[in-house]
Parts: C-alpha cells; structure tokens; sequence
C-alpha cells in the first residue's frame, strides 16, 4: 500500500513539474488527478491546497505568448469578357477577354477587452483598386505577389463613454476598411458603385460611433482624417470625411435608411490633379487605371486648391416576401467646388453624379437579381476612388449594371454581372474617359469564403 502512494505521488509531482499538460488546454486533467489523490487519502487537504495552488500559479506564468487569430478569407474565380462597340476614334476595336483570380486572407488579433489588430493579405498587383490577378500576365507560370491590404488598430472605448442608448464608438488606426459605404453600417444595400470602390483603402484614423436609440431604430456617425500623399516639400494632400444616417424599421415588413456625407479635400496639388484626370502625374506615378477629370475643373485650379463633395443615399427594403425582399436604393453627389474649364472652354463644371437601382431576391434562399443606372461627370468626384470595376476607374462615363447570385453550396456563390457603359460627354478636354468607354462588359464569378 505505501508502494502505490509513493507511486501515486510521485506521478503527481511529475505532472505538475511537467510544463506539457499545466498548459491551459490540459490544465484540468492536473487539477483532476489531484482530486483522485485526495479522494484516495494519498494526500491531505493541506498538501492538495499547497499542490492546487502551485499549479495555478505554474499555469498563469507559463500562459502561451502566442495570440489567438481568428482567420477568415475567400477565393474568387473569373472569367470577364468586354465587346466592345468602337473606339475613341469610332474605329473597330477587337473584343477581350481575360481569366482572374482574388485571394484574401484576413487575421484579427485580440490584445485585450478593448484593442484588436487587423491585417488582411491579398493578391493582386500595384492597384489601390483591386486585389485580382490575372491569369497568364507573368510569362512561363512565374509566382503571384501576395500584398498587405489591410492593418489597423481597432480600439473600442467602454459603454459608458458613449452616452447613447446601446452606443459604441470604434477607433481604427492605419489602413483601414473602406469607412463610407453601407456594408460598414452593418446594413448593406443595393450597390455602392458611385463615389468609393470597395477596395480602396484609406490610411489614417476613424471614429465609427453608432446608437439605437429605440428597438427599431439605429444610428450611425462615420467620422476620418486620411493622407493621399506623403510630401516632404509642402503640406501633404489629405482628406477629411464625415457621414452620418441611420436605419428604421417602419413596421415589420418595410426598412428605411438614409446617409448624408461631406469629404474635404485639402492640400491639393498639381499632382493630386493629373492623378484624376490621366491616371498619372508629373512623376509617373498614379493608379493602373483610371482618367476623366477635367484638369483644371476638379477645383477649378490645375496647381491645386480645396474642395468640397456632398452625397446622401437613401434604400427603402419591403420584406413581406421571406424569400423575394424587394429593395430600391438610390444615391445623389456634387462637387461643391468644380469650375468650368479655363484650358478646355467646352467643358462646364460636370460637378454632377447620380444613381438608382432595384434589387430583388435573396442569394441564400433562392436568387438575388439586381439592376442600376448610375452617371458620374468629368468633375463629381476624383477618379482615383471610384468603382474600378464598373466604370473602368473612369469618370464621365454612365451606363448600366445587371447583376445576379446564387448560393450553390454552403459559403460557395456564383455571381453574374452585366456593364452596360458609354461616355456621358465626347470632344477636347474629355478624350482620357473617351477611351473604349463604348462598351459591355461581363463578369463570371465562382467565390468561395471561410
């Protein structure tokens, strides 16, 4: 009987001094086998308290240094087609057609109750406005180029610093998501196709505070300072952002929601133009693709100077359907600050840029369908940002997107879209958003997320 209780004990002396099953995963099994050995009469309560607590203390100085990520992620494949009608010159153009893939993967690292750090990885190339790649566009199957998208900061101040009812105010620091579309208010409808591509993604600081004042409503303020261009000769160009709106129920089948946004673009330069109005500046550096602001209409000044764009979006969603809800959204913007062209006389402030579209259906439980017209001028907004898929980076451009999804399996979709474009205006001054805008084009997706 001695024999087995020193054996006994000595097993258990071994696992605690054993840094392998003290970990946090096995810690149990320790506090288990200490159980059975008092239980046995092996040890007494004085021991089993001594050992219990060492192996606490054991466990929280040998807690693993490694953080937990939650990952998450998808795959896209696609096959896009354009036909196109003519040329800027009105001469046959021969159509295209081209094999894409988008892949991204994105960790969120929790440092403590009130701080995470984001970073998402991406394929693609230099392009602030995509992340895909094409097929065969590096010879002989050389290897793909995997960039940082995404990393910030994402700070969450305690409850009662927000004195709304259910308020919550978010800080992000670095290269942060897209804050002004509405998937980031958490109720996304319809298509943002106008102002902001998805994938651009600002760097700077934002303040996403948000409130539900009553069981059917909810508000949300959207607040960012961000850099375009880091200038160690003068003040570098930025932008200010400020959004705010919110979502009602009406009643138990109708969803109203409304936003209204002013972006302040300061310190602009000769630079900051040219990106806007032929893809590229003095220096040759500026976005893959993307044209059509009038060089001086922007702000009325080639050199540079301040300005200003307003834009409010509305949707109205009617869901007595369960499996067909029925959602009409709209979106109206302006460049406070355009001016009619000094270098090209033809040319009016084209400050203007609007949108409608009707989407019906739900991918999961049957078919979405969706389709909008949108018109965007020469002047509305800098071409950099806006949409690269459905106007090609381009403004001065309109036309119409058709678009449709299917849920095939679980988190596998296909998607469907249809572009329908042409140039709003022709002649001097407008040739850079001239270029092939005459044209369909065809988007075949296969995603799959995790």
């Amino acid at each position: 009987m001695k024999t087995l209780r020193f054996v006994w004990t000595l097993l258990a002396l071994a696992l605690i001094a054993w840094g392998g099953p003290a970990g946090a995963e096995d810690g149990p099994v320790v506090e288990e086998i200490l159980q059975v050995l008092k239980d046995r009469g092996i040890v007494d309560e004085d021991e089993y308290q001594r050992l219990a607590a060492k192996n606490a203390k054991y466990e929280e100085e040998n807690e693993s240094w490694m953080p937990e990520i939650d990952w998450s992620g998808d795959f896209r494949f696609r096959h896009e087609s354009w036909w196109y009608q003519e040329d800027e010159l009105g001469n046959e153009r021969e159509d295209r057609y081209r094999i894409r893939y988008r892949f991204r993967v994105k960790g969120e690292v929790k440092i403590n109750e009130w701080a995470d750090v984001v970073f998402r990885l991406v394929s693609g190339e230099d392009d602030n406005r995509s992340n895909n790649k094409t097929l065969g566009s590096g010879v002989d199957f050389d290897t793909d180029q995997i960039r940082l998208n995404l990393v910030y900061a994402k700070m969450r101040a305690p409850s009662s610093w927000v004195p709304l009812p259910e308020g919550k105010a978010v800080l992000e620091l670095g290269k942060v998501p897209q804050p002004f579309n509405w998937a980031r208010t958490g109720m996304k409808r319809g298509k943002d196709y106008m102002l902001w591509d998805d994938d651009v993604a600002p760097e700077g600081v934002t303040l996403l505070l948000s409130a539900k004042p009553t069981e059917r409503t909810t508000l949300f303020g959207t607040f960012g300072y961000y850099v375009d261009d880091e200038n160690s000769q003068a003040k570098d160009p930025h932008l200010w952002g400020l959004q705010v709106g919110g979502h009602q129920e009406l009643c138990e089948d109708w969803r109203f929601g409304a936003r209204a946004s002013w972006f302040a673009f300061r310190a602009i330069d000769r630079n900051f133009n040219l990106r806007g109005s032929y893809g590229f500046d003095d220096d040759g550096e500026g976005v893959t693709s993307g044209a059509g602001n009038i060089p001086d209409g922007l702000n009325g000044n080639l050199n540079g100077d301040p300005f200003n764009v307003v834009e409010t979006a509305a949707y109205l969603t009617y869901g007595g359907f369960e499996s067909w809800p029925i959602t009409v959204y709209g979106t109206f913007a302006r460049n406070l600050d355009a001016e009619s062209s000094e270098l090209f006389p033809g040319a009016g402030k084209e400050d203007t840029a609007w949108g409608v579209g009707l989407e019906v259906g739900d991918s999961k439980k049957v078919i979405k369908l969706g389709a909008g017209f949108w018109s965007i001028q020469a002047n509305s907004f800098p071409s950099m940002f806006i949409d690269s898929d459905f106007l090609d980076g381009r403004t001065n451009r309109q036309g119409w997107a058709f678009y449709g999804g299917k849920q095939i399996l679980e988190n596998t979709e296909l998607k469907l879209t249809l572009f329908v474009i042409e140039p709003i205006r022709t002649g001097i001054g407008f040739e850079p958003s001239v270029r092939n805008a005459n044209r369909l084009r065809m988007q075949s997706d296969i995603v799959f997320k995790f």
